[in-house]
């Protein structure tokens, strides 16, 4: 990867994702172009009980580039080893696990996802096929081995090396087309170790009775203030919360980040790694390719950190294709 990035470019601070700067989330913004107030899918929460209406959507309301891929002609893949979470893929051509049901006999990671070793055969069979104009590739173990070991532990080190030498044989396959491919590598969010610290619990902080629930999303949390309260009064509270960093309101909803190490109080908590706060909301932002639309597009991310969104439209653009309105930015023009 880093001779990749050498080669094509990167984003020196990393790029950006929205809080919670979790998965899903995430993925959505990445896959449709839109941030999360926009698509609608706000946490990854929703995987571990029924969310409030207020919480967001499971689905994203919004299209999808594989959508408008498909409308144009360009055949497309998603490839991915966490369809339960990627929940923008289904409009691909072409998926693993098909249907999003992971096959028997697949070899899975300690929390049930394919491992990296059972995802890479169907990349590099989607990655060859010449009638695919877009391929969506999706790695998980380091993100599993991060939560239960830390992300600094030698069990994630080796992980990462491994997922290294997984690109490089994705690129070596890739060799013989170099010239029409552009090659983007970016991940959902960033991880920080567990601490000893406290949890924040923001209903142990309302004396005021100005918010009635919480969703935790592990350094993050949406807030959901009673009707008729001052957005502006909420976040002044909520900013005095012992642990909160940073705090956005609107009418109904605040989106509340934690200051490094401090998590959100939850029934249950990873025992290495944690994501969704202010200070893992930087992601991993590689280009690289022979297509001539890289050396721009790495000029562009290395100038301004690009955010999820702006991926969708910058990856249409090369393709040909308008995904109409959306928030994040062509990082060609």
């Amino acid at each position: 990867m880093w001779d990749l990035a050498q080669r094509g470019g990167w984003a020196p601070e990393g790029g950006v994702t929205d809080l919670p700067s979790s998965t899903d989330p995430g993925y959505c913004s990445l896959l449709t172009g839109c941030k999360p107030a926009t698509h609608g899918v706000r946490t990854t929460s929703w995987r571990y009980a029924r969310l409030p209406a207020w919480a967001g959507v499971e689905t994203p309301r919004v299209k999808t580039i594989f959508d408008t891929c498909g409308a144009a002609g360009i055949g497309t893949a998603a490839i991915v080893a966490d369809d339960r979470g990627l929940l923008c893929t289904g409009s691909a051509d072409r998926r693993w696990p098909p249907g999003g049901v992971i096959p028997r006999g697949t070899a899975l990671d300690a929390h049930g996802y394919p491992r990296n070793s059972a995802v890479l055969p169907h990349l590099l069979s989607a990655i060859s096929d010449p009638s695919l104009g877009l391929v969506f590739g999706h790695v998980n173990e380091a993100d599993t081995i991060g939560h239960d070991q830390g992300p600094e532990s030698e069990a994630a080190r080796g992980i990462y090396r491994e997922t290294d030498r997984l690109v490089g044989e994705l690129l070596d396959v890739l060799a013989s087309r170099w010239g029409e491919t552009v090659v983007v590598i970016v991940s959902d969010h960033d991880m920080q170790s567990r601490t000893s610290l406290a949890p924040i619990d923001p209903m142990a902080n309302q004396a005021e009775g100005l918010w009635d629930g919480y969703v935790p999303d592990g350094g993050a949390a949406l807030v959901h203030l009673r009707a008729g309260v001052d957005p502006d009064k909420a976040r002044q509270a909520l900013m005095r919360i012992d642990g909160v960093e940073t705090c956005d309101t609107s009418t109904e909803l605040a989106i509340v980040g934690a200051k490094p190490g401090r998590i959100f109080a939850a029934p249950r908590y990873p025992a290495g790694g944690f994501h969704g706060a202010p200070v893992t909301a930087r992601t991993v932002a590689l280009v690289g390719g022979g297509h001539p639309a890289v050396r721009q597009i790495a000029d562009a991310i290395q100038a301004t950190r690009p955010h999820l969104a702006d991926w969708a439209p910058t990856l249409a653009a090369v393709l040909g294709i308008d995904l109409g309105r959306v928030d994040g930015v062509n990082l060609l023009r």
